[in-house]
């Protein structure tokens, strides 16, 4: 109870926010050769340059911290989720929510690295795939299953997330904003016309 207060008393605090940070940072490098099994918190903290008792004070070990920041991340996105607007089934209203996804994944890149290729159960990303589902039809439950078209919503979000990947691997070069409306397009236009819409593309000057 202790600890949880002073999380809680601590947690707005800068000084904290960038020793969580760097805590985050490290663990999140570290898991790209490593599973978290194999990590230490010695490794962890002489990596982050931040001393064991520090680590401590804000996580129990290495497995309620992976949880914090699950928790964090689902808050994170629940709290976009909620405060969009628009309406899903226009181009318009899902690039408004999209590109406020990419903006988060962007600003959060590390923790989204981690959401989309360490999240060893799938458990983070089956919640914020569920909360997408709150504002997005989910085809599984409108068509049978003997209709391929079930799986309309599950190919789109596959694809986002794979497009998602390679964006962060090119270093992000495109906008959020054009990213966001080519989801949408892609979500409500289907891949083959939007690939048609784009034959013409011109990027924005900078």
């Amino acid at each position: 109870m202790i600890n949880e207060n002073k999380r809680r008393l601590n947690h707005t605090d800068r000084r904290v926010k960038r020793t969580r940070k760097a805590l985050k940072d490290a663990l999140f490098e570290l898991l790209e050769t490593k599973n978290i099994n194999q990590i230490t918190v010695t490794e962890l903290t002489s990596l982050a340059d931040v001393n064991r008792a520090t680590f401590y004070f804000y996580y129990t070990d290495l497995h309620d911290m992976l949880k914090q920041i699950q928790s964090e991340a689902y808050q994170t996105f629940e709290h976009i989720l909620d405060e969009a607007t628009g309406s899903f089934s226009t181009v318009e209203g899902f690039a408004e929510y999209a590109n406020k996804m990419l903006i988060v994944c962007k600003e959060n890149e590390s923790l989204c690295r981690f959401i989309i290729k360490h999240d060893g159960d799938n458990h983070l990303y089956q919640q914020i795939r569920y909360l997408m589902l709150k504002k997005i039809p989910d085809t599984r439950a409108v068509f049978p299953e003997d209709n391929p078209a079930r799986y309309s919503t599950n190919f789109v979000l596959t694809a986002v997330t794979g497009v998602l990947i390679d964006w962060m691997n090119d270093g992000m070069k495109i906008p959020t904003e054009e990213l966001a409306y080519f989801f949408a397009n892609l979500y409500i236009n289907g891949a083959a016309k939007t690939k048609d819409i784009y034959l013409n593309y011109q990027p924005p000057e900078k």
